[in-house]
């Protein structure tokens, strides 16, 4: 079955926010013939400027009557400030409330927040506009941390490339791991920026003062996932003392050097599970892991999950 997605926009999107997700529910009906069809909406059919000057043309207005199942809701300057009248508010919740998903992307929160406004909705956009979302549209909780959330039917998405992260979600719940793997490898993105993970990277905690001088190390222990390395040896290579490399990550990743270089383990682990026909005790083993039992606990302990009921989409 084809789903048909509408995607709304108004003078002044973010064109990412549109050609992210667009590309990758086109990049997954090529392991997944017709899985996705797309239109443009907008309040009228026609030319809409992107927020930098450039136009594309919309299928349809407020006005026509437009089957979907997914709606998703662009954003951009123009997208977070746009003012519905009553009739296009109310012509694009009707919409809202016929489609089985609803999707924000960015800032596109604000029109979203819009259309339910008796319904108490847990919501993130990007972290600049959070606590204006919050104080506009205070039946709504609005968390800046995660990269994107579910609550129930409506799916919210943090700052432009999480939009993209989103629609990796959304096709591995409608198609399963190994499809979304396959897209993600397609489009060239890293597949599993799960929804929890901050909006905030470690790599971007570490572009400031003394924070820099975690970078090679990082670098370096993303080479090292099959080994076993001491903290030792991490203050080794960046020529510190255990202290003051303990300090640092502490100050700036929140954590000890041994829990961020496990977590780096893990996120490794969680990718080759997408492979096929790969065993939970060679990852366990490649991963340096002393027994699959620890390996585990401790994938149930990061992902809230075990790494057998973790596999079970891949091949849905």
């Amino acid at each position: 079955m084809t789903r048909k997605q509408v995607y709304f926009i108004a003078d002044g999107f973010q064109a990412l926010d549109l050609f992210g997700p667009l590309d990758t529910f086109m990049e997954a009906n090529a392991c997944v013939p017709n899985a996705y069809a797309s239109k443009l909406l907008s309040i009228v059919a026609g030319p809409v400027r992107t927020a930098y000057g450039q136009q594309v043309n919309a299928d349809f207005g407020l006005g026509d009557d437009i089957d979907l199942d997914d709606l998703i809701i662009c954003g951009g300057s123009g997208m977070r400030t746009l003012t519905l009248g009553a009739q296009q508010l109310a012509a694009l919740s009707t919409l809202a409330d016929k489609a089985e998903r609803v999707f924000s992307i960015c800032t596109g929160a604000f029109v979203l927040a819009q259309l339910f406004p008796e319904q108490a909705l847990t919501l993130t956009t990007h972290w600049r506009y959070c606590e204006n979302l919050a104080r506009q549209h205070q039946h709504c909780t609005v968390s800046a941390d995660p990269l994107y959330i579910q609550d129930q039917h409506v799916w919210s998405s943090a700052g432009v490339l999480s939009g993209v992260d989103l629609a990796l979600a959304i096709v591995r719940e409608d198609h399963g791991n190994s499809i979304a793997a396959q897209v993600a490898k397609d489009l060239v993105v890293y597949l599993q920026r799960s929804g929890n993970q901050h909006q905030y990277s470690d790599a971007l905690a570490l572009q400031s003062g003394d924070s820099l001088k975690l970078s090679p190390l990082m670098d370096w222990l993303s080479t090292q996932l099959n080994q076993s390395v001491t903290v030792s040896r991490m203050a080794e290579f960046c020529n510190l003392s255990e202290r003051q490399l303990t300090r640092l990550f502490k100050q700036h990743l929140n954590c000890t050097p041994s829990h961020y270089f496990k977590t780096l383990k893990l996120n490794h682990a969680r990718d080759l599970l997408c492979e096929e026909n790969i065993s939970l005790q060679h990852v366990s083993g490649k991963l340096g892991f002393n027994s699959y039992d620890s390996f585990r606990r401790a994938f149930i302990r990061q992902f809230g999950v075990s790494p057998s009921h973790y596999t079970k989409g891949i091949n849905r």
